[in-house]
Parts: C-alpha cells; sequence; structure tokens
C-alpha cells in the first residue's frame, strides 16, 4: 500500500514549535546577560562609591590639619613630652627633677651615675616614697625597664616604682606593671607635668 503523506498541517506546527524554542532560548540568553551586566554595574557602583568616599574622607582629612594643629597649638593638647628628646639622659633626668618639685613632690634628689639599681631620682609626695626611672628615647619602653625600677624600688625601700619616658610602652611592659604594680608615666603625664610646671627642656645646660 502507498505510504500517506504526512499532513501539510502538522508540517507548518512543527516548523513554528521549532522558531518558538529558539526565540524562548533567545530570550532566555538575553535575560541572563541582562541579569549578569546588571550585577556587574552593581559591582562598579558600589567600588566607585567607596573610591569617591575614601577620597572625600582623604580631603577632608588634609583640610582639617591646619585647624587641627592651630587648636592644638591654642590649648596645649598635644604631646610635649616629645620636647624631652632632644636632650641627653642626664639633661633628662635634671630636667625631670625640677618639673616633679613643681608638680609637688618632696626631697627630690637625683640617685649615683653608676649603681644606681635602676632608678634615676629618688623623691616623696602624700607620705609615699617613689623610686623613678626615667627612659628618654625613640620607641616603645619594654620589659627590662619594667623589671629595673621594681628591683630599684626594693633596694632603695621604696613604696612606689615608676618608669617615665616621653612616649609610649610595650603591650608586654604594661602587662608587667600591672602585675607587680610599677607605675608607668609615658606622654600623657609627662606632658601634663611639663604644663603644671610650666619649665621647657633645654638641652646643653
Amino acid at each position: 500500500m502507498p505510504k500517506r503523506k504526512q499532513p501539510r498541517q502538522s508540517l507548518i506546527g512543527r516548523f513554528f514549535g521549532a522558531i518558538l524554542s529558539l526565540f524562548d532560548a533567545l530570550l532566555k540568553a538575553i535575560g541572563d546577560a541582562f541579569v549578569a551586566l546588571m550585577r556587574l554595574l552593581g559591582r562598579l557602583i558600589v567600588l566607585l562609591a567607596k573610591g569617591l568616599f575614601l577620597l572625600i574622607r582623604s580631603l577632608l582629612h588634609l583640610l582639617s590639619l591646619p585647624f587641627v594643629a592651630l587648636y592644638r597649638g591654642m590649648t596645649g593638647k598635644y604631646n610635649r613630652a616629645s620636647r624631652c628628646l632632644r636632650l641627653t639622659g642626664e639633661e633628662f633626668e635634671r630636667y625631670i627633677a625640677e618639673i616633679l618639685e613643681d608638680n609637688g613632690f618632696k626631697h627630690v634628689q637625683k640617685t649615683i651615675q653608676s649603681g644606681d639599681q635602676g632608678v634615676d631620682i629618688l623623691c616623696e609626695r602624700g607620705g609615699h616614697r617613689y623610686a623613678i626611672q626615667c627612659k628618654n628615647y625613640q620607641g616603645a619602653v619594654g620589659n627590662a625597664a619594667v623589671q629595673e625600677a621594681y628591683a630599684g624600688m626594693c633596694y632603695y625601700d621604696c613604696d612606689i616604682a615608676v618608669v617615665l619616658c616621653p612616649g609610649r610602652f610595650t603591650a608586654s611592659a604594661r602587662e608587667l606593671a600591672d602585675s607587680t604594680g610599677v607605675l608607668l608615666w609615658g606622654e600623657k603625664r609627662l606632658t601634663h607635668m611639663m604644663q603644671v610646671s610650666g619649665k621647657r627642656p633645654k638641652s646643653g645646660q
């Protein structure tokens, strides 16, 4: 028997079905590309916003520097203690002895340079005897100074040990000082004492 011809309408349906499938695939590809593009644009906008924020913050910081310097100059709220770095070790100890007296300490005396047992200045205030070690150099003061001050306090039979410097202290030095009771007088305390005294450190005296 001769084969029947497929209906022409069925072939047309398949053709249009293929066209629709192709069109759907094209729409999906366009949609995926659009989503990817939006994500990329979103990231770029975030990066630009962060960069703009950092730029504005840097500009504001630069613009504020003259006003900050003026404010500090007028109020004295800056690290006066850094001026002490121009002094020699002996000049620093002599200067500290002077401002201690101006801050209400009594019987202020320097120890002998050789064999000072880790203490540079002895003084009294409020019924307590202080053993003070002076460290005048750039950088953070470490554990050794705390150990020496504590040993010097015991040697001179004092009540309070102090490490005094125009800068700061290491974290380990602060931990050791907390456990031993040694006082750490850094730039803030020294700056305050200098303000109370009103005397400026002078080198070459």
